[in-house]
């Protein structure tokens, strides 16, 4: 029993697009992921203290879970690099992209209810399912009000395990190209 959500993570040095959800057959009304809003995300390298430290305002993503169910959400990337819009051969790697997660329902990411993986320093972006939330010691079972989370981007940051070379070396260094990037982010909740 899983339900799938794609999130589409654009970026302006990087672009602009939409998100695109899918439910993965059979629909299960016991297990929900609700993207209320942040559905694209979009991050504009313009400054350039921006290319030395990345971006951590402004970028996030508000969900909902509901589940009769003890639950775990990973996410992942639909592919192995960000691929560059106007030229195909431009890449960077996934890891520029960062992700930290704050609990806002009743249910305690403090281990109570909830581990959360994402909470004190941002989780890199990877091509393989990464658990970002899980079930603590107690039930992580309920809907909305209980498992509410509003998912913070980082771009270029070099926190947590993301990439330790700022955008600006990396530009540097050949290994990042002017361009815009994009990438499909795929959420997955399943039943732990």
């Amino acid at each position: 029993m899983k339900s799938k959500q794609a999130l589409l993570a654009l970026l302006l040095f990087f672009g602009a697009g939409s998100l695109k959800s899918q439910d993965i057959p059979p629909p299960n009304p016991g297990l929900v992921i609700n993207i209320v809003s942040g559905w694209s995300i979009e991050f504009v390298f313009d400054e350039f203290i921006e290319y030395h430290n990345g971006i951590n305002t402004g970028q996030a993503t508000f969900i909902r879970i509901g589940s009769i169910y003890d639950w775990k959400l990973q996410f992942k990337a639909d592919q192995l690099m960000f691929i560059g819009v106007y030229d195909a051969s431009h890449h960077m790697e996934l890891n520029n992209l960062g992700l930290l997660i704050e609990s806002i329902g009743t249910n305690q990411d403090d281990g109570s209810n909830i581990i959360n993986n994402a909470k004190f320093a941002p989780v890199a972006l990877e091509s393989n399912d990464i658990t970002i939330l899980t079930k603590g010691n107690l039930t992580n079972k309920g809907y909305g009000i209980e498992n509410s989370f509003t998912l913070n981007w980082e771009m270029g940051t070099q926190q947590g395990n993301m990439n330790t070379t700022s955008i600006f070396e990396q530009m540097a260094a050949g290994l990042v190209d002017a361009d815009t990037y994009t990438v499909n982010v795929i959420l997955t909740l399943s039943v732990y």
